[in-house]
């Protein structure tokens, strides 16, 4: 009986087709990780953290944020990188990670290659901003006069050697002729906090982390944006080139990546989910009033505005003396 039993099984396992031994659910089936390569309260991290809420809402699962700040944001995105293709790793990042560090690192740990772009979500307008008490000046060309008079005597902050605030900073003193010396901290907030306490004299920021400290006659005061046109936050102050100075227009982006070989569906998934949830109209609002503007594309698009912009950036180091830690 036992061997007419075992042939039976023999059979059976024959003729029914195979079943896999734990069945796949539906992405997501469980919490997706956002990484973040900025240190929290700046401008990416809190776009990051209202997106994934409302991306929660769409996926049905928790998307978590997880700051990893650190070498101009290359720590952040390298993590990502060497996690598994699987969609639940994402990157949340500027041109840092993928367009500007490939030209400062020797020895980064990942390549342009090994990321899946998703959808660009933001552009971001960067602001020059100064302590008016340090630096006792009103106006872009009293500040140039003030500090070309004073070679070496002033600092501003970056979030680190070699990456975008640095670049930016390393141009405006090529543009303005000025001796300027580069400090680098942790994030946003940290340079916020040394700039209002006067410890450096001027930074190139996204907005977020200084407009609730802008006041009319304050100390801290706002000279210029790098956008190409001046923003709903801020319709006081005026662009670089409006002033003169088209040369310093540079608008910022920011993403959300995947690991390279994520499958297909799985992109497809979120990036429906993430467009759904960054035009809504309510985060939409918050990101205008963070001083930044809301957009979306298709994974095609932001892999050439990306090409486009390594190219931009290379020329930029490449004229620049800057070199990365």
């Amino acid at each position: 009986m036992n061997r007419v039993l075992s042939l039976c099984v023999t059979m059976a396992a024959l003729v029914l087709p195979a079943v896999p031994a734990q069945a796949q659910g539906a992405y997501p089936d469980k919490p997706i990780h956002m990484i973040v390569p900025y240190a929290p309260g700046g401008q990416f991290d809190l776009h990051a953290r209202v997106l994934a809420m409302k991306m929660k809402d769409i996926l049905g699962q928790n998307v978590i944020i997880e700051n990893k700040p650190g070498a101009a944001t290359t720590l952040g995105a390298a993590y990502v990188a060497q996690s598994k293709n699987d969609g639940y790793t994402l990157l949340f990042s500027g041109a840092n990670a993928l367009a500007v560090a490939p030209h400062q690192f020797k020895d980064l740990a990942y390549k342009v290659s090994d990321f899946q772009p998703i959808s660009m979500v933001n552009t971001i307008s960067q602001g020059f901003m100064i302590n008016a008490k340090v630096i006792p000046v009103r106006t872009l060309a009293e500040f140039v006069a003030y500090v070309k008079a004073r070679p070496g005597k002033f600092s501003y902050g970056t979030s680190g050697t070699g990456g975008s605030q640095h670049m930016l900073g390393e141009h405006l003193k090529a543009v303005f002729g000025l001796d300027l010396v580069q400090v680098g901290y942790r994030g946003s907030p940290e340079i916020r906090q040394e700039l209002i306490a006067g410890q450096i004299a001027m930074a190139i920021d996204g907005l977020v982390a200084y407009l609730p400290a802008m006041e009319p006659n304050g100390p801290l005061l706002t000279l210029a944006i790098n956008a190409p046109e001046r923003i709903e936050a801020a319709k006081t102050v005026p662009t670089f080139k409006e002033l003169g100075f088209d040369e310093m227009t540079s608008n910022s982006w920011g993403g959300i990546f995947a690991p390279a070989g994520t499958p297909a569906p799985v992109i497809d998934k979120l990036h429906k989910a993430i467009v759904a949830a960054n035009n809504s109209p309510d985060i939409r609002e918050r990101v205008i009033s963070d001083g930044a503007t809301p957009l979306t594309n298709t994974p095609a698009e932001f892999s050439k505005i990306i090409a486009e912009d390594t190219v931009k950036w290379g020329k930029l180091v490449a004229r620049l003396p800057v070199k990365a830690e």
